[in-house]
This record gives structure tokens, sequence and C-alpha cells, in this order.
């Protein structure tokens, strides 16, 4: 039984919400209607996370627990829309971008948030950040879902996309030569063929410096406050079960795990590589600081060339909280 609160509430700003843990990450879920729009829908956000003076809200410790997620669901569809945002809290910014796991957590307030009885077995949405297309199935045929395949279709413009901005490039750190490929995939990923392990905080500033000015040179325009993900790997093991070894940078922050996006993009990278010379490769097997993700690449054939059609891994979540977020600031 949910508890009664006092009538005093009843009439205080606030939005309906979920916290969810998708993956490692915790995102705060919104009900769109209940946040303005434009530059006000930021000081919703960043009071929600942040909280009105700055100083502890429903956000956390990482940029992976600052994450927002405005949800707009179709009444009696398994439709939805969302639009996933980036706090960082050091400069205060609110980023569009991608992000897999915010798409899981989305479907959940969308499933879970009064407008549907039953529990679809498929779910549609875009995330209109980046206008990213996802396919989701919740893994069970009741009740609350404990994990959820996320699949971004592909367009000509993300297949396009994994060719990479204007070919490889290259950096000088600590005297070497470090080459890296920028692919702008909803995210700016900078891939970069190194041990997980060896890139120090040096090596990640002028990497991310590198990538921007490369972005930057071939048109991409980013909010201030933008950085790109950057992502070293080592290729283990090729034939037809590949295995990955990589990690992600972020703002200085090693991500806990691996962004799921990053996996699918990476994947689906690598093997569009190597598709003049072999059959592309529709399962990869991605290890990461803290297990694994299995990520799987659907293709069909044109003129005899392989073309990419979805990328897809499964997440793990976990519904933390729900009821409604407070937002004292809008009484001022």
């Amino acid at each position: 039984m949910i508890p009664h609160f006092s009538h005093l509430l009843d009439k205080a700003p606030g939005a309906s919400y979920m916290l969810v843990r998708s993956g490692t990450s915790r995102i705060v879920l919104l009900d769109g209607r209940n946040v303005r729009r434009g530059r006000g829908g930021h000081v919703d956000v960043l009071g929600i996370l942040l909280g009105a003076d700055g100083h502890g809200g429903l956000g956390g410790p990482t940029l992976q627990d600052n994450k927002v997620a405005l949800v707009w669901a179709e009444e009696g569809s398994a439709r939805f829309s969302f639009r996933f945002l980036q706090v960082i809290p050091s400069n205060r910014t609110v980023l569009p971008m991608e992000c897999s796991n915010s798409a899981s957590a989305a479907a959940m307030l969308a499933q879970l948030g009064g407008q549907h009885d039953a529990v679809e077995p498929e779910w549609q949405a875009v995330n209109l950040s980046t206008r990213q297309r996802v396919v989701l199935r919740p893994n069970h045929a009741s009740g609350v879902a404990d994990a959820w395949a996320v699949r971004f279709l592909a367009t000509p413009k993300s297949r396009k996309a994994l060719d990479g901005l204007s070919g490889r490039h290259s950096v000088r750190i600590a005297g070497s030569s470090v080459r890296f490929q920028p692919v702008l995939l909803g995210n700016l990923f900078l891939f970069t063929e190194a041990d997980p392990d060896s890139l120090n905080a040096e090596a990640q500033g002028k990497l991310a410096q590198a990538g921007m000015r490369v972005a930057r040179a071939a048109g991409f325009r980013p909010p201030r406050g933008y950085c790109p993900k950057l992502i070293p790997y080592q290729l283990k093991t090729g034939g037809q079960s590949p295995v990955v070894r990589a990690a992600s940078f972020y703002h200085g922050e090693r991500h806990r795990s691996f962004p799921g996006s990053a996996a699918m993009a990476l994947c689906a990278w690598l093997a569009q590589q190597t598709a003049a010379e072999q059959p592309p490769c529709p399962n990869w097997r991605l290890v990461h600081p803290s297990g694994e993700i299995e990520v799987r690449l659907g293709f069909t054939s044109r003129q005899g060339n392989a073309m990419l059609q979805w990328a897809e891994f499964v997440t793990p979540v976990e519904l933390l909280a729900w009821g409604c977020a407070a937002m004292p600031w809008r009484n001022s």
C-alpha cells in the first residue's frame, strides 16, 4: 500500500517520475508533460538532479548518476518518445545525447506510468535528442521487467556515419603517435585501438581536444560543454564470434561498465571495417571493466553487399523508486 501524503502537498509543483537503474546508469524519468520547454525545462531538470540550491538532488556522484529522460507516452499504444539529457554538474550544462540505457528506462515509465493496463511485448520509441529509432522488448510477459532488449534501427544516415568523419587521424602523446577514428553516431565517439588501461589523464585530454578539432572541421556544431566519448579497444579474437575488450571515458570519468550505444556503434563499425573482405560477423562479445555485453547485428544483402539493419543488446534494469519529483522553484 502506497502511504498517503498530507493534503498540503496536493498543489505543490512537481513532476511524475521514476528512478531506474539500467545497466550501471541511474536515470531519472520524468513525465514530459510536467516539464517546461526550452530554458525553463533546463531549469527544471537541473533543479531535480542537483537540487534547488545546486547542492544535492536526485542525481549522484558520477555522470552515470546524472541522467534524465523526459518521456511522452502515446495513450493506448505501445509507442512513446523520449528526450535523453546528460547533466554535467561541474558546469551545470544539460546536453541532448544518445543513451541506450535511457531508452529501456524510459520504456518502463511509458509502460508503468498509468496509461497501459497490459504489459506490451514490444515497444517502438524515438529519442528526440538524436532521432534514433528504437525497438524495445521486456523479458517478462507480466509484472515489472528486470531486463530489456534494446534494438537500434539503422538508417542510410547512420550507416554512412559508420564510415567515420574524414578518415583516421592521429595525435602525439608522450612521444608516440596514437591513431583514432571519430564516429558521429548519436554521440561523438573516438575509437582508438589501444589498451583500455593505458589512457591516463594526459592522453584522454589530448585525444578529446584532437577529436573535437576534427569533428568541428567536418561540420559538427556541438553545444557548450560537449565532450566526445573516448573508446580504447583491443580486438582479442576474430572469426564468427569476435571478442573485443574496451573501456569508455567521458569528461575524465571512466564508465563503470560500458555504454550500450557505444557497444553497438563499436561492433557495427568494426564489422564494417572487414565487410569488403568477408561477411560481417553478426555476434560480438564486448568485455568491459565490470563484465560483458553481447551485441547482435542484423544484416540484409543488397547487390551482393551486406547492409546493417539493426544492432541490439540486452540490459538489466531495476525500478528503484516512483512518485513525484518536487519543483519548489516553480512557486517563485
